[in-house]
């Protein structure tokens, strides 16, 4: 799990401070903690969406601050993390591990599935044709990646698969749907995934060697230059408000 954490000793400003002051010490410093953590988030969010040419909203929310991470009275220290946790994909802490550290990209669910059924070697890895279409993100659509599983018979759902049977793929032919096919050694194509609408055959993935990615995304970063600007702040904050708290101030 990639993480970065914020962390304060308090012991030797207590000793300097008024009674009523040295009780109230852990509140002041949690939450200047975790307002400051807050805003470490937005200022890790605006790194993603300037680092990564049109990330996924998913990927834009990659850093978190989980409520168990939250700075306590007890605990001054405040942690925020890369999601590791993700519905059925491949959660942020894993696909962009590559980026932070540099290296080998992981494999992906496509590409997990594919090698599972016999389609892909394991030393193969997809990467999208030039030429392709894409979404607003520089993916391939997800109704294509489900059309391109069923019709290789490589994605199950409970209960059912979403595997064709010849009768439609009889009725995809009459309607010019597209079909996904790898064509054969010896084809003339290159491995990949193809996609054929009548005649007409084009590309949509390429196998390519596993591809390595160079460290772009400075992970902490953009959290320290925030912290560094916004905890001192955040401290004096809410010490003034339990001053006033404490002479009855309003």
């Amino acid at each position: 799990m990639l993480s970065l954490s914020f962390a304060v000793d308090t012991s030797s400003l207590a000793a300097e401070m008024p009674q009523w002051a040295q009780v109230r010490i852990p509140s002041i410093t949690r939450n200047a903690l975790n307002d400051t953590a807050e805003d470490a988030v937005r200022a890790e969010q605006d790194k993603v969406r300037g680092v990564f040419d049109r990330p996924t909203p998913y990927t834009e929310r990659a850093v978190v601050f989980p409520r168990h991470l939250r700075a306590t009275k007890e605990r001054l220290e405040a942690t925020i993390i890369l999601r590791d946790d993700s519905a059925g994909g491949t959660p942020p802490s894993k696909y962009l591990f590559p980026e932070v550290q540099g290296g080998a990209r992981p494999a992906k669910p496509l590409e997990r599935r594919l090698r599972q059924m016999g389609l892909m070697r394991p030393d193969e890895f997809a990467t999208i044709a030039i030429g392709y279409k894409r979404n607003a993100y520089g993916n391939i659509p997800g109704p294509t990646i489900t059309a391109i599983l069923s019709q290789l018979s490589a994605y199950a759902e409970v209960g059912f698969k979403m595997n064709e049977t010849a009768r439609s793929r009889k009725r995809a032919g009459a309607k010019r749907k597209a079909r996904y096919f790898i064509p054969h050694e010896g084809s003339g194509l290159r491995r990949g995934i193809y996609e054929r609408v009548g005649n007409r055959i084009r590309a949509v993935m390429i196998f390519v060697r596993q591809p390595t990615y160079r460290k772009r995304y400075d992970f902490g970063q953009a959290t320290m230059a925030k912290a560094d600007r916004v905890f001192a702040a955040y401290w004096q904050r809410h010490f003034y408000t339990e001053l006033q708290k404490a002479t009855g101030q309003r």
